[in-house]
């Protein structure tokens, strides 16, 4: 792997020191890190990578350090170290800002106090004034003034002079906020921002900065053939027939107790064991991946493969996936933000290792799924995928497609269903016009009877459309069930016969709202025995929206969250109701008494 290594930047631009290196100093002077799952001391060892951090926090010829970095791995602990160091060595006005005053507050109490208490250095000069050493300022004998507060707090970043400038967390910021703070430097011909976060979202403010710098990429040489190479997720492999080919599903425990590591250059397999991340990270060196950065600003970034069990990694992965699969990608943009320490790009389909990554894609849009049944006209029976006869010319395949009305247009999903009540989304997107309903639901082979329009909004266009079209008009309600013949209740309302004129009948059902989104909440969470799933590539407004809701128990009631959209979310509700009316889903949750 080529670039300039942080090392040779650092030796570059370096005054020569006074005093001990930070690192020395630390492992000298630090008996005790309290938060620390390691008992005793600071040993380098334990974290190499945060050793080359702490030499350009305590470089006066650097002006930024940006840091972003998996959780649990150190990335706080070197800027913590090496304020302790300045404390003794190089003291000036310092501010460190945590995301909250709340949180800044809960910082000096339970990390840096403790920290300070057990370095001896430091704690000597402690002011024997209480009211000098609060958790927000502590004002020290040699006159040092460090200030613990929150950056979302407009207020902190005002009316001072610092010449070191901490933060942490900047993803949780709000945008403009680590520019105030830089700003608060400007007095100092030798002002110092440091800024150490897990990743956010591509384009904000923490990735904008990270890319400003020399982006030192955490690596490692094999030590088979010697090539430097970084922590790389592509380089993670575990036995491939802990896959269920039928079913798709993984056998995690296998994958957790095969994932190995490879080098991409040669071959080497890298077992799964502390002793083998020790070894790989004892040669590590940082390598810049923008080396036309100035060298003022130096950027560090490396991944949980570096850090952690690379089994448990793999299966955290793959069980983020599978919620995916579910349409939930939250839990998968946590994995990449807090284990991978890459943005998050709002643009699921952009995010090159989301389908791609360890072969893992599962299917796409428009692909067809040989699980999805049909439906018998005659009989009105559910024909399973591969009964004998059951084909495209026989019987309609079991496909729904549905509607959501607005003002100048109309979202659209279609999804396929198997007769065990497990679906697939086969299609979504935006039309603006009735004949454009029309068109998509020929294109994508959905029976007449089998597209569902919202006809909450333009009521009588939308019926008298389904009128002339054979198509099925919804609408949502308050009302939690409806009385069919007997004692049957259901979630949804008999049928319902409007006249639309010139002997024109539209075909219109109610649903409950509540009882039918719960139903989705159900198979969406993977509470049945279906699967109900979205495809890898499936498009990042699709996927937004499908969070655009939730449920309040108290109330008894669905709710928007914010002002985030909810016409595919509508989409896939009215999709729900359509595989209950069939009997597809909720086995008898449609049916009471």
């Amino acid at each position: 792997m080529s670039g300039e290594t942080v090392s040779e930047i650092l030796r570059e631009i370096t005054v020569p020191p006074a005093t001990i290196s930070p690192v020395d100093w630390a492992e000298q002077f630090i008996t005790e890190i309290p938060y620390s799952p390691i008992p005793g001391g600071f040993r380098v060892s334990n974290s190499p990578m945060i050793a080359p951090v702490m030499e350009a926090i305590t470089n006066a010829r650097v002006r930024t350090v940006s840091v972003v970095a998996c959780v649990q791995s150190g990335k706080s602990l070197a800027p913590e170290l090496s304020l302790a160091y300045i404390i003794a060595n190089a003291p000036g006005p310092t501010l460190w800002l945590d995301v909250t005053d709340d949180s800044a507050k809960g910082k000096s109490e339970n990390r840096l106090r403790p920290l300070f208490e057990n370095c001896a250095p430091v704690k000597a000069l402690f002011n024997d004034d209480k009211n000098k050493m609060r958790n927000a300022t502590m004002i020290f004998k040699n006159g040092m003034t460090l200030w613990i507060l929150g950056a979302n707090n407009r207020r902190n970043l005002q009316s001072r002079s610092i010449r070191y400038v901490f933060g942490d967390e900047t993803w949780l910021w709000e945008r403009g906020r680590m520019a105030e703070a830089e700003a608060r430097t400007t007095a100092f011909k030798r002002g110092k921002c440091v800024f150490f976060s897990q990743a956010g979202i591509s384009g904000d403010d923490t990735d904008a900065k990270f890319l400003s710098t020399t982006q030192g990429e955490w690596t490692f040489s094999c030590p088979n053939c010697g090539e430097r190479q970084a922590f790389e997720w592509e380089n993670l492999h575990w036995d491939g027939n802990a896959k269920n080919e039928q079913t798709r599903e993984w056998d995690l425990e296998r994958v957790r107790r095969t994932a190995v590591l490879t080098c991409p250059h040669c071959g080497n397999v890298f077992e799964n064991t502390e002793t083998e991340r020790r070894r790989l990270n004892a040669s590590g060196r940082f390598v810049s991946r923008n080396p036309t950065a100035s060298k003022e600003n130096l950027g560090f970034h490396w991944n949980a493969l570096a850090t952690m069990d690379w089994g448990v990694l793999a299966v955290q992965f793959l069980e983020a996936k599978a919620i995916a699969r579910r349409g939930d990608i939250s839990k998968l943009q946590t994995f990449f933000q807090q284990r991978l320490a890459i943005a998050w790009k709002e643009d699921v389909a952009a995010q090159d290792l989301v389908s791609g990554l360890v072969n893992e894609g599962f299917f796409k849009l428009g692909e067809a799924w040989s699980g999805e049944g049909f439906f018998d006209i005659q009989t009105g029976r559910i024909v399973p995928a591969g009964t004998p006869g059951a084909t495209d010319g026989v019987f309609p395949r079991l496909r729904f497609m549905t509607v959501d009305v607005q003002a100048d247009y109309f979202y659209w999903i279609v999804r396929m269903w198997s007769a065990d009540g497990s679906s697939r989304l086969l299609a979504c997107g935006m039309v603006q016009s009735f004949d454009e309903i029309k068109e998509t639901a020929s294109k994508w082979n959905v029976f007449p009877v089998f597209t569902f329009i919202d006809c909450g909004y333009k009521t009588p266009q939308v019926l008298s459309f389904c009128a002339g079209n054979n198509f099925t008009a919804l609408r949502g309600d308050q009302r939690n069930e409806w009385n069919f013949s007997g004692r049957n209740k259901r979630y949804y309302s008999p049928r319902e016969n409007v006249d639309c004129g010139n002997g024109r009948i539209a075909r219109r059902h109610y649903f409950s709202n509540l009882r039918l989104k719960d139903i989705l909440l159900e198979l969406r969470a993977g509470n049945t025995h279906a699967t109900w799933e979205v495809p890898d590539n499936a498009p990042a407004h699709y996927l937004k929206m499908l969070s655009s809701e939730r449920r309040n128990n108290e109330k008894q009631v669905w709710e928007q969250i914010g002002k985030t959209p909810n016409h595919f979310f509508d989409c896939e509700v009215m999709n729900v109701c359509a595989a209950l009316m069939l009997g597809l889903v909720g086995a008898q949750e449609g049916e009471s008494g």
